[in-house]
């Protein structure tokens, strides 16, 4: 049994699975200001197809983990989240959980908003470990990218390529929350998501949403 309110994630991969804590953990705390919620540890699947394939087990699986609430957080690649979103919701809302979900779908994938931290004289924690230079700064449409981590690799050095389980979970340290929030659609889902979240922990709701 949770002493305090917990949300639980469901991940694609290992990538995410210490990164996401990480930055739902920001979220409430540094946006929210909830110190008072916890993350747990998510449930991750064998990669987006195992994970859309299988998304009510993987439900299920977060209800045995015990929780007070649910984010699912998906690439949305190069497909389009304001269809797929709403899909998973369905499903999710078929099942009548007794927890309220969230579906949130990052474009392009989760490291874009790594590279919405990178501005004119921002970012330098995320430059440090890339070895990406001060003079790179993000496109002014982030989410037009169509790879992420392929931009990030692209503007690295040669010897140096990007790995998920090694730089997801750090790189979530440094996202700068305010830049990815006012470039990023996606992101700022993400962020409202978590506090749709909250707002039905707090109200006793089961709502799910896209």
């Amino acid at each position: 049994m949770n002493i305090n309110p917990a949300i639980i994630a469901i991940v694609e991969g290992d990538g995410e699975f210490d990164a996401v804590p990480a930055l739902l953990r920001r979220v409430l705390w540094e946006r929210l200001c909830r110190y008072d919620i916890s993350a747990k540890k998510p449930k991750a699947a064998g990669g987006k197809p195992d994970l859309l394939k299988r998304f009510e087990k993987f439900l299920e699986y977060a209800l045995i983990e015990g929780c007070d609430a649910i984010i699912v957080l998906v690439d949305a690649d190069q497909e389009c989240p304001f269809g797929k979103a709403p899909e998973l919701a369905g499903r999710a809302a078929a099942l009548n959980l007794n927890v309220p979900v969230a579906i949130v779908y990052a474009r392009s994938e989760y490291e874009t908003w790594f590279i919405s931290s990178l501005s004119k004289g921002t970012g330098e924690p995320i430059r440090s470990r890339l070895g990406i230079s001060a003079s790179v700064i993000a496109p002014e449409d982030v989410e037009e990218i169509r790879s992420a981590k392929g931009w990030l690799e692209h503007h690295m050095p040669n010897d140096r390529g990007y790995k998920e389980t090694e730089d997801q979970a750090a790189l979530t340290h440094y996202i700068d929350l305010d830049l990815a929030h006012s470039r990023s659609r996606s992101f700022r889902r993400f962020c409202h998501a978590v506090d749709e979240l909250v707002n039905a922990i707090d109200n006793g709701s089961q709502a799910v949403t896209p």
